[in-house]
């Protein structure tokens, strides 16, 4: 029978993740004296040395690479009986937690997609964070666990993250009903005349990309407030460019006018991030066909 804790096995799985015992002493807030006496307990458990060191790193061997999918699995499953139990105890029954971590815009969108789609917040707590748009510290976050699912237009070259495409962003403008210039099939010279609000998290969509914004104009006002963007779109004669899907949410909240932008391609992807262990997580993929439905739609 296997004689080691949950902690030794997290140990294990992130230096199999990382490579490094340095590296998991830094995510998992340890010395690299911890990590490799839980190694150690690992290795006598499964009489095999589990990890070689080479030139690039620790190299794993046969076995370690065999038994971590058994592992990822079951410390999932422990956490997810914690997670139950600890909700019990206080009251609460939901079965599962997710720390999800997004950008303003995204999290406005999913949440406004799971309201519409009657997610059932009674079975499972989502706690949201803001991406601060450090890539290297998200890809730390999922590799140790932090965070069960990110969103970001960037594709992250990690052998244990797994990349899903979920949204392709087109621009649009939005401004006010009645803006006494913009009005459908305006040109882009009519559009580099113009005053524009911009988000300072991604997708600005419009501040830094050369196809949309040529000549490099600096907006006129710059928020991460999802709200008084919409607020000052809807009342003053600045515009917004923004992904399609985000405008006609706005759309729903406040009057506002949608105009097709001369540069109808994708200005970029959308993708979903997580753990290679969670890839049979029903509430991950779940969260993920929904947003992929609000495209659909």
């Amino acid at each position: 029978m296997l004689d080691v804790d949950v902690s030794v096995i997290r140990t294990f799985l992130t230096v199999m993740d990382t490579r490094s015992v340095t590296l998991a002493a830094e995510l998992l807030d340890s010395s690299t004296a911890s990590i490799s006496r839980a190694l150690k307990k690992m290795r006598d458990a499964f009489n095999d040395p589990l990890f070689i060191r080479t030139k690039q790193g620790l190299e794993p061997t046969a076995l370690a690479y065999n038994i971590t999918p058994n592992l990822a699995q079951a410390l999932n499953n422990i956490q997810n009986a914690a997670n139950l139990t600890n909700g019990i105890h206080q009251g609460d029954r939901r079965q599962t937690r997710l720390k999800l971590s997004m950008s303003p815009l995204l999290e406005f969108y999913l949440t406004s997609l799971l309201r519409r789609h009657h997610y059932p917040f009674d079975n499972v707590e989502l706690m949201t964070e803001t991406h601060d748009g450090d890539l290297t510290r998200d890809i730390s976050r999922l590799r140790s666990r932090k965070i069960d699912l990110s969103f970001t237009p960037q594709k992250y070259a990690d052998w244990m993250i797994t990349n899903v495409p979920v949204l392709d962003v087109r621009p649009v403008v939005v401004c006010r009903v009645g803006h006494p210039r913009m009005a459908p099939g305006f040109s882009r010279e009519q559009l580099a005349q113009e005053e524009y609000l911009s988000l300072t998290m991604w997708p600005s969509l419009f501040e830094d990309d050369e196809v949309l914004n040529p000549h490099r104009k600096a907006p006129i006002y710059s928020s991460s407030s999802l709200l008084n963007l919409m607020m000052m779109a809807a009342t003053t004669d600045y515009i917004l460019v923004c992904g399609q899907q985000f405008a006609h949410e706005f759309a729903r909240m406040v009057p506002l006018q949608i105009l097709a932008h001369p540069q109808r391609k994708s200005r970029g992807t959308v993708y979903a991030h997580y753990h290679k262990s969670r890839s049979s997580d029903t509430s991950i993929l779940e969260l993920i066909d929904i947003l992929r439905q609000g495209v659909a739609d």
